[in-house]
């Protein structure tokens, strides 16, 4: 009973970080380092990622993403599994999206974009 005391403080305390972070996220700036702490749990994430940013603003589709990625012998539904995890992963500690969907591809979001220090001129290369 007790344990689960603490785990109901615990997420009330997530909670309210969460607006906090929310409330202030033009005063914080995240670096890439630790949204790939966060976000990224293997090489395999990062590498997805980084297709995803020299894909641009419109994106890329996962077939694509698991064509150009052959080395780690990925699915397009596994490019699209990690990207949610991913995107999960982010919400749930920092309320931000690492990617969004655009019509059927993914396209890095402007905070991942922002994170990565990616831009605009690189972007349109």
């Amino acid at each position: 009973m007790l344990l689960r005391e603490v785990k109901d403080e615990l997420e009330a305390l997530r909670v309210t970080q969460r607006y906090m972070v929310k409330g202030l996220e033009h005063e914080f700036l995240f670096e890439q380092e630790y949204v790939e702490d966060v976000a990224c749990t293997d090489d395999v994430d990062r590498a997805i990622i980084e297709e995803l940013r020299h894909a641009g603003q419109y994106g890329m589709l996962p077939r694509d993403v698991a064509s150009r990625l052959k080395e780690y012998k990925l699915k397009p539904w596994n490019v699209t599994q990690r990207i949610r995890r991913m995107n999960r992963k982010l919400d749930r500690l920092i309320c931000q999206k690492a990617v969004e969907k655009v019509g059927k591809g993914w396209t890095l979001t402007t905070f991942l974009r922002e994170a990565w220090g990616s831009t605009q001129q690189e972007l349109t290369l």
